[in-house]
């Protein structure tokens, strides 16, 4: 989040820099630029631990959880420095700036700085290069031109760069098998917990009285690690905490990468690697007790969980596109202010091919029931496991 509020005051000055050298109106001041740091700060404060992989836990969105928040824990920090909280909340939210809705992408867009920052660092501390693209480039090309947030020619290959780059993220990192196996044991773990009554969390009711604050400050990461590791958990609960805590996830077992096809044909898409998925999921979650396979033993994978939208919502149209959809590139030559898509065939390519995902995770003692399943009902071939 710090990194997020330096990003906020960095892309501010940028575009007042070049809307002014533009020759361009720019109305906005530093209270505006204070406040949107202040949101960029404060954005995702309504988390719950581990992010969104216990998303489950809140009694609402996390950005409502946020500006309860705002509206009472920071609220007279934000008065004394005279901060406007309900522009701080708006921010959050999505709302449009008043009477300056180009400050609006900054919070909430696909340029935000939010997503700037997370996929530098995610790239950086997981080790993997294809995360990176010129965060400099892209910072000094902003600008507004006719009230719109745009980004200047010159930014162009690198606004593409980081599109790219969140395609491999996510493909690679976000939704990487063991990374998504363990975030769904904890989910599952939590949603065991919630419907026998033994866990709480606060509510947005219980956020504006002193006590409630005092218990949202205490459940952190280490507090879920704690009850989760708690010995009088029900069996199921203890069972997944300690494969959790020896570092063994559940194994993946139908998925588009194991749903490859060998074919002759030559195609100008790409295959449809999740075509006939859906039946043998909904097929084995039907057989699952026959099998003898307990509810909490088999976990389910799909985007409905995804953090954020997976690709930019792009798409080519005669009609005019909401400005937060698009990111928007300005030509100075012409005036000319278009979507990066009518240009890249890239972004292009991507925002039409979105991944779509249908995947099946089941605990590493009944890996070979599913398994014979699959082969005797589908001709579905898994390799064999040891473990």
């Amino acid at each position: 989040m710090l990194g997020a509020m330096h990003l906020a005051g960095d892309a501010f000055d940028a575009l007042e820099k070049n809307t002014k050298k533009l020759g361009e109106t720019f109305e906005a001041n530093e209270v505006d630029r204070q406040t949107l740091r202040i949101a960029a700060l404060l954005h995702d404060v309504g988390h719950a631990p581990f992010s969104h992989s216990l998303e489950n836990l809140l009694s609402d969105k996390h950005e409502i959880y946020g500006n309860v928040l705002i509206d009472n824990y920071f609220a007279s920090i934000l008065d004394d420095a005279n901060i406007d909280r309900k522009l701080v909340k708006n921010l959050i939210v999505g709302d449009p700036y008043p009477e300056k809705s180009y400050l609006s992408r900054i919070i909430n867009g696909q340029l935000d700085v939010d997503r700037l920052d997370y996929l530098l660092r995610d790239s950086h501390y997981t080790g993997v290069w294809y995360g990176e693209f010129d965060l400099d480039r892209i910072i000094e090309q902003l600008c507004v031109v006719d009230k719109k947030f745009v980004v200047m020619q010159g930014g162009y290959e690198s606004v593409e760069q980081m599109i790219v780059a969140r395609h491999h993220m996510y493909q690679g990192v976000y939704f990487h098998k063991t990374k998504r196996s363990f975030e769904l044991m904890l989910w599952q773990c939590a949603e065991i917990l919630k419907e026998k009554g033994l866990l709480s969390y606060p509510s947005t009711e219980e956020l504006k009285e002193k006590e409630g604050q005092e218990r949202y400050a205490m459940y952190d990461d280490n507090w879920f690690l704690n009850r989760l590791y708690d010995e009088r958990n029900p069996q199921d609960v203890k069972i997944i905490a300690k494969m959790i805590r020896e570092r063994k996830p559940y194994i993946e077992t139908y998925s588009p990468l194991t749903n490859r096809k060998k074919t002759e044909r030559i195609k100008s898409q790409p295959d449809e690697s999740v075509e006939g998925l859906e039946p043998i999921q909904t097929h084995l979650l039907k057989k699952l007790a026959d099998l003898g396979i307990e509810k909490y033993e088999f976990l389910t994978d799909d985007l409905s969980r995804a953090p954020y939208n997976l690709m930019p919502n792009y798409s080519i149209s005669d009609e005019a596109e909401p400005e937060g959809n698009t990111i928007q590139i300005f030509y100075k030559n012409n005036h000319l202010i278009e979507p990066i898509e009518k240009r890249s065939r890239l972004v292009y390519q991507l925002g039409g091919n979105r991944p779509f995902m249908i995947r099946g995770f089941v605990i590493p003692a009944k890996y070979g029931i599913v398994r014979k399943f699959l082969i005797e009902n589908y001709d579905y071939h898994l390799p064999e496991r040891s473990d």
